[in-house]
């Protein structure tokens, strides 16, 4: 399994958020930097499987306010429906 960290006090914004995703989760170059497009990558676009350290998510949440819970639910989501996908939050 590949263990990928993020650090929600990286995440000031939207924009840095996806790149950082882009990098982390190693997405293609065609990668779409939005919620579908980090859903269709996690469903069918990236070698799984992998589990997801969020920590400092608090920090997420002042920075992106209401867009880090539907990031956070993307993940949760994606966890549910697969099989080799699993999230960890830490606060």
């Amino acid at each position: 399994m590949k263990y990928i960290s993020l650090d929600g006090n990286l995440f000031k914004d939207v924009a840095i958020t996806h790149k950082i995703l882009k990098e982390k989760l190693e997405l293609p170059d065609y990668y779409g930097e939005n919620l579908d497009a980090l859903w269709d990558c996690l469903t069918g676009g990236i070698e799984l499987s992998v589990c997801i350290k969020w920590s400092n998510y608090k920090a997420s949440c002042h920075y992106l306010g209401e867009y880090a819970e539907k990031l956070r639910n993307v993940f949760e989501d994606a966890a549910t429906e697969l099989d080799n996908f699993s999230l960890q939050i830490e606060e």
